[in-house]
């Protein structure tokens, strides 16, 4: 074989790495098998593990991180997300953008959480980010989330 032929070669073996790894590391990839629980009791380490408890699909466990004013109201209106029916968790990452502590009893987290979606030319995807403020409360067990809102849908 001649030089031109080895560089197209070598180029279309390049791509094909460069493909394949892009298809690896993607956002997101195995994100509930990557989260691990951090089990504090702060309030940004209680809304990671809230947020790892959504992408393990543990309804149970992510139920005990809100406080029992939003337990109460979600448990009377049954609002509480069937996790059968929730979006794929896989393609999701959540990161805390600040912490701000109201005194010793409340505290209020900004949060974004980023959506992957697969496709597009060598599939590449797209990312799209949510941005939301929570608000926790400390009550006798520890920090709460009392806001309302599924953030991670």
């Amino acid at each position: 074989m001649d030089r031109f032929s080895w560089i197209v070669i070598g180029v279309v073996g390049l791509l094909l790495l460069a493909a394949l790894g892009a298809a690896t590391l993607r956002p997101g990839a195995g994100a509930a098998a990557q989260e691990v629980y951090l089990e504090q009791d702060t309030p940004d380490g209680v809304v990671h593990d809230a947020f790892v408890a959504f992408l393990r699909r543990d309804t149970e466990r992510m139920k005990g991180y809100f406080s029992e004013r939003v337990r109460a109201n979600f448990d009377r209106d049954q609002r509480w997300p069937n996790m059968d029916y929730a979006p794929q968790t896989g393609s999701r990452r959540m990161r805390i953008e600040s912490v701000e502590m109201q005194g010793e009893e409340r505290a209020i987290i900004a949060i974004a959480v980023d959506n992957y979606n697969p496709g597009g030319l060598f599939n590449q995807g797209n990312v799209w980010t949510s941005q939301q403020t929570l608000t926790l409360v400390r009550e006798q067990d520890g920090w709460k989330i009392d806001s309302e809102n599924f953030y991670f849908y």
